[in-house]
């Protein structure tokens, strides 16, 4: 194929930035906005399909060393090692002042460590990962089943490790700790067990054993080695650091078409198949979903007009979803320091020389392959009519000003399920708060309470073996109490709610729906902890699994809409695409795209634009045409042709509306995706509503009509159809009896 001239290298960048008004855009089937644990995973199963492009976008910078990380200790300098590959570097990284480039600082009412670097908080937190138990799910009416859960779980340990013996000759280190505090349990009736067996997870209370870990060959195996790893050595898949995602663009019907980043100055579009999937964290998802006129309408009048929330004021108007950041969890934690004679303290933040020697120069063994925690012990019972699950983590110093004693330890003790919930949100000023409503600690008296309970319990547990309780002013109830109520409030980062999916389309508060798609749209969807509704265990194994579940979902959407629609929302497609050959002539410009599929919406923003053709190219070229021309076989090109959606079909589909125009029939169809050409085959059809009514039904309307919001409904208007109805009445009220409403 002849290469285009510089000139006309130049004039389609100043095509493409001249029609976006933004910058030049690449396209992309799927644009993830953090790479968090859920981010990485999903980014990872994605690219295995070579002709399905991904974009990352990490508002940080890069972490381990697999993501070309340089930030290392100066005795692992030149060892292909960061701060972030070491286990034992983990007490010293977090709460530091000199890495504050590592966390989030767009919180402005509360100081926390969550991660803003390639992995998220995987990158930087203890690594420890646990499976729910197989109820979990039930309970929280997950959109998928256990057995499902299980099964992609096993699949992500394929590529990650897992253990409890972090060391790499299999010997435990520091576990005085652990010795005393088992001593206690048993002596209540516990029992030691491995905490990740089926077995043991799914019969929790009153059991304790070894801490787990994501850890591989003694150095941290987090999504950002373990799942970045692989998938960088992809041509389809690309992580930029430094961008931080302020909205998502938006045609009609809930469609994203891209994102804009680094303060409105650059954009990603979407491909005409592509989806957006939301990694941002459980307080990132919901404050980008806001910026981009998603979110309850309080908060987007709020911010609507005002000068750094452009997204709010996109021409496809608002999506209302009232519960986009409600619903707000976080574990809620004290830490209990005790002492003993037996305990023999080991202090990460020292950086004792002799462990950093031992991990160094003997195969990466000894204490430095932990990141601190050595027992985890669960118990659950009801207080005051709620089953509480309580969870204790042993640490091998004491807390704060207890820290430097030689002789204590830390049971951090945590209620894994509170029942009080919060609200995260923009308040008057445009600043984002974590607490806008609601407190999540302590929020009620019953998690107050419960959490009294167990403190009592292992506060008796341990000083029945000879330990001093240092944290409060004494071990008898009514001083535990009191210093449980007095040290509320810890921030655990284990938030979870904020856009929570639910299989249950008649739970008012879910903010996404059966597929992780957040309700009102059709194609942005949630892969971290936002998703779950209640919490459990530690969550990062099963944000983890959320993100493969949002790439099994993402990659059914792909599939289902090849060459529909396109990237800015406008009334264009394009034809199918033809593999080997190239279009003669007619070239208007070119520009970057890993895959044909991209070619579609870039040609659409192009001025002059009508045609183009794809090959591999410095990576992969669009070349732009202003028609089609003539046509030569050509190995690995590919080409298509952009056309007007009047000679296609049907709108946008709108979700979770429902149309009330006149029904002139109604035909069964497993999705929506059937309804357009139903509807066109059906005379006097010229729009429909598709319900999961009779496993799918698509019910034919002479036209639109006036609209309700129904969840779960999808509609769409045959391009030509009718948008006004001449009468309702009688049909719609046969409508509603068929619907069993």
């Amino acid at each position: 194929m002849r290469l285009s001239s510089p000139h006309l290298w130049v004039t389609a960048l100043l095509t493409l930035a001249i029609s976006s008004s933004i910058g030049e855009a690449q396209s992309y089937d799927a644009i993830i906005v953090g790479s968090g644990p859920g981010g990485l995973v999903a980014a990872e199963f994605l690219s295995r399909d070579p002709t399905v492009s991904v974009l990352i976008l990490e508002a940080g910078p890069k972490s381990l060393a697999a993501t070309g990380g340089t930030d290392s200790p100066s005795y692992a300098q030149g060892r292909g090692l960061t701060k972030f590959d070491i286990p034992g570097e983990y007490d010293s990284t977090i709460y530091n002042p000199a890495h504050e480039q590592y966390r989030v600082d767009w919180i402005s009412d509360s100081y926390m460590w969550l991660g803003k670097l390639v992995g998220g908080c995987s990158s930087i937190n203890a690594a420890l990962y646990f499976r729910p138990p197989d109820s979990y799910v039930t309970q929280m009416q997950w959109p998928f089943p256990a057995s499902q859960m299980v099964a992609k779980m096993n699949e992500n340990e394929k590529l990650h490790g897992v253990t409890d013996h972090p060391s790499t000759d299999g010997k435990w280190y520091t576990q005085e700790g652990y010795a005393l505090v088992a001593r206690a349990f048993l002596a209540q009736g516990y029992t030691e067990r491995t905490v990740n067996e089926a077995s043991a997870r799914n019969s929790k209370s009153k059991t304790f054993g070894h801490a787990p870990f994501t850890f591989k060959n003694g150095k941290r195996d987090t999504p950002a080695a373990a799942f970045w790893g692989p998938a960088s050595k992809r041509s389809n898949v690309k992580l930029l650091t430094g961008a931080k995602v302020d909205y998502i663009l938006r045609a009609a019907g809930g469609k994203a078409t891209g994102v804009v980043y680094n303060d409105g100055n650059t954009k990603a579009l979407l491909t005409s198949r592509g989806a957006v999937i939301m990694a941002a964290g459980a307080l990132g998802t919901p404050k980008v979903l806001i910026q981009s006129g998603i979110g309850p309408a309080s908060q987007l009048s709020l911010l609507a007009g005002r000068n750094g929330f452009s997204g709010t004021s996109q021409a496809a108007g608002w999506v209302t979803n009232a519960n986009v950041g409600r619903n707000l969890f976080d574990t809620n934690v004290v830490f209990a320091s005790f002492s003993h004679p037996d305990m023999k303290s080991f202090q990460f933040k020292s950086k004792p020389s002799w462990a950093i020697d031992q991990y160094m120069n003997q195969g990466f063994t000894g204490p430095w392959t932990s990141s601190g925690p050595t027992l985890i012990g669960y118990e659950n019972y009801d207080v005051q009519g709620r089953v509480y699950e309580f969870q204790t983590t042993v640490l091998t110093t004491g807390f704060g000003q207890f820290y430097g004693r030689t002789d204590a330890l830390t049971l951090a003790l945590y209620v894994n399920n509170p029942e009080a919930r919060g609200a995260s949100g923009f308040d008057s000023n445009g600043a984002w708060r974590a607490f806008n409503e609601g407190n999540p600690y302590f929020g009620t008296s019953r998690d107050l309470a419960a959490m009294q309970s167990y403190a009592v319990r292992v506060v008796n547990a341990m000083t029945a073996q000879g330990a001093t309780f240092l944290s409060g002013s004494g071990s008898d109830t009514t001083n535990v109490n009191s210093w449980v109520r007095a040290n509320g409030g810890f921030v655990t980062h284990h938030f979870g709610g904020s856009c929570y999916a639910s299989s249950n389309a008649q739970d008012s508060k879910r903010c996404a729906d059966e597929k992780l798609r957040v309700l009102g749209t059709s194609n942005v969807f949630v892969a971290d902890a936002s998703a779950m509704r209640d919490g459990t265990v530690n969550p990062y194994g099963f944000i983890m699994y959320i993100g493969r579940e949002a790439a099994d979902q993402v990659k059914g959407y792909i599939a289902s809409n090849p060459g529909g629609g396109t990237s800015d929302g406008s009334t264009s497609t394009c034809s199918s695409l033809e593999n080997g050959v190239d279009y003669i002539g007619n070239d208007v410009g070119n520009a970057p795209s890993s895959s044909a599929s991209g070619c579609c919406s870039i040609c659409t923003v192009s001025i002059g634009c009508k045609a183009f053709t794809w090959t591999n190219h410095n990576g992969g070229t669009c070349w732009l045409k202003s028609g089609k021309g003539t046509t030569k076989s050509t190995s690995g090109a590919v080409s298509a042709v952009v056309q007007s959606l009047a000679n296609t079909g049907c709108s946008p589909i709108e979700n979770d509306v429902d149309y009330l125009g006149v029904d002139v029939g109604n035909k069964p169809s497993a999705s929506v995706d059937g309804c357009c050409s139903l509807c066109k085959a059906t005379s006097g059809c010229g729009a429909f509503t598709w319900t999961n009514y009779s496993g799918g039904t698509c019910w034919m309307k002479s036209a639109k009509g006036s609209t309700v919001v129904k969840s779960g409904a999808k509609s769409g208007v045959v391009t030509g159809g009718s948008t006004t109805s001449k009468s309702t009445s009688r049909r719609w009220r046969l409508h509603v009896r068929i619907h069993g409403e």
